[in-house]
């Protein structure tokens, strides 16, 4: 007879390790909600704008319903911050770019990167590669697809809590629905219930109701300024490429006091600021997550900027024109004053705030980015930094470093929850950094690496 693993959370990597233990498991996964939605109410937050929608959702696939794709690979010095020895972790990113890349794809997305290095890299700065699917997955049916095979059972509701075995009973997870409380055996739970909810299930399963989940970090993002460049400038020529498949992006990275800031370069039609301040500076997320939205409409047919993005991204035409507006996302060091705050019979409250040791970071590295290209640039209008309106980008990371070991490598304690026998944890919760790295590829790489553990216990 099989063992059985029980899966908390259907997004990202809850349905890839579904699908690659389904022929060694018996796997049932508990995910919220048969109903696909954002999760726009179930966390306060006072710490400034939260982007609550991209990488918060409910129903199988969770998150990825919505999520926009990014991939990008984090560099040997991130991966161990964050606790990954980089060695033995590029088979890992391979079979990631694999999942969602075909090999004819991830050869294109890589000669443009490496015409990018070979167009920036000869100064301060060092290229972040970006690749942006034109097709956006349900990694659920994209995971199904790749790995077929046996049943996976799914159960809908909320998980209270995860009981493991004891005194010869044995471990089951506790799922709230609408019938009441049901049990979910399992010799085996993984819990990826993502950054914010993954620390709520681990301390509610170790007793503790009002705990306080520190160590939470994420990327700071803000429209910084804009610029006019000129004609000829390389910067317009690494920003975006296009392939058949896919946009490559090209991020700027400075290092400054040990913390990275990658700089974007968006296309804007004039120098205007008036499009990168205010609500409407993320309409294009706001409006992939919430389409029906009539306030959301409005916003994006007023930000005459954001249509011609969606247009060039949507034609494969690349970034066109001399203006460009300067978007940055910033690193942040996981800290004991920042995380997730559990209170008994409320809502968890997140606090996310940007320190002034980050934002004086930020700030220089920015002024690095004007000086190395001030032959490129022709004209500059930036934006004064205590009016950078930050905004959280929601790859939500860290919250669960006290209830993880830190052995070094990706064994089988990398995953393991310390006070939990049988318990692992694979989503952005076990990152302890993740420099300026959208997280989803490495995730995956994870979830790759995390079922080749569990096989090895089938």
């Amino acid at each position: 007879m099989k063992k059985r693993v029980a899966i908390v959370g259907a997004g990202l990597c809850g349905s890839l390790l579904a699908t690659l233990l389904r022929d060694d498991f018996q796997v049932t996964v508990v995910e919220q909600s048969r109903k696909k939605r954002p999760l726009f109410d179930d966390v306060d937050c006072d710490t400034g704008e939260l982007n609550t929608s991209i990488n918060r959702a409910q129903g199988l696939g969770g998150t990825t319903n919505y999520w926009h794709n990014a991939l990008i690979e984090l560099d040997d010095h991130d991966l161990d911050k964050a606790g990954i020895e980089p060695r033995g972790f590029a088979p890992y990113y391979q079979q990631a770019w694999k999942f969602f890349l075909s090999e004819r794809e991830l050869a294109d997305c890589n000669r443009a990167w490496d015409a990018n290095r070979a167009a920036i890299e000869h100064g301060t700065s060092t290229v972040a590669h970006m690749v942006l699917p034109q097709a956006r997955h349900n990694v659920w049916n994209l995971a199904n697809k790749r790995h077929p095979g046996a049943d996976i059972d799914v159960v809908y509701g909320h998980v209270d809590r995860i009981v493991p075995a004891a005194d010869g009973a044995g471990g089951h997870v506790e799922v709230r629905g609408r019938d009441g409380v049901t049990r979910v055996e399992a010799d085996y739970f993984l819990i990826c219930g993502g950054g914010l909810g993954t620390p709520v299930v681990l301390a509610r399963s170790l007793g503790q109701d009002d705990a306080f989940c520190a160590g939470y970090h994420d990327h700071p993002m803000a429209y910084v300024a804009k610029v006019k460049i000129r004609p000829d400038s390389k910067l317009k020529q690494v920003s975006c490429t296009a392939t058949m498949s896919a946009e490559v992006r090209a991020g700027i990275i400075y290092d400054t006091a040990d913390l990275k800031t990658v700089v974007y370069l968006r296309p804007a039609i004039d120098m205007r600021l008036g499009s990168i301040s205010g609500p409407a500076r993320y309409i294009l997320s706001d409006l992939r997550n919430d389409p029906f939205s009539p306030k959301k409409i409005l916003q994006l047919l007023g930000n005459l900027e954001a249509v011609r993005e969606a247009i060039l991204f949507k034609t494969r035409a690349g970034f066109r024109g001399d203006y460009y507006s300067v978007l940055i996302l910033g690193e942040q060091t996981p800290l004991p004053t920042r995380g997730v705050q559990l209170r008994k019979g409320k809502r968890p409250t997140l606090n996310w705030h940007v320190t002034p040791e980050e934002l004086a970071s930020y700030e220089q590295s920015v002024d690095k980015f004007f000086a190395e290209f001030a032959d490129d640039i022709l004209e500059r209008k930036v934006l004064p930094t205590p009016s950078w309106d930050f905004r959280n980008a929601a790859h939500h990371s860290g919250t669960a470093h006290q209830f993880v070991a830190r052995p070094g490598d990706t064994s089988l304690d990398f995953f393991a929850v310390k006070d939990l026998p049988g318990a692992y944890v694979c989503d952005g919760s076990i990152l302890r950094a993740a420099g300026i790295a959208n997280s989803g590829l490495t995730l995956v790489a994870l979830g790759y690496r995390l079922a080749e553990l569990m096989r090895a216990m089938a």
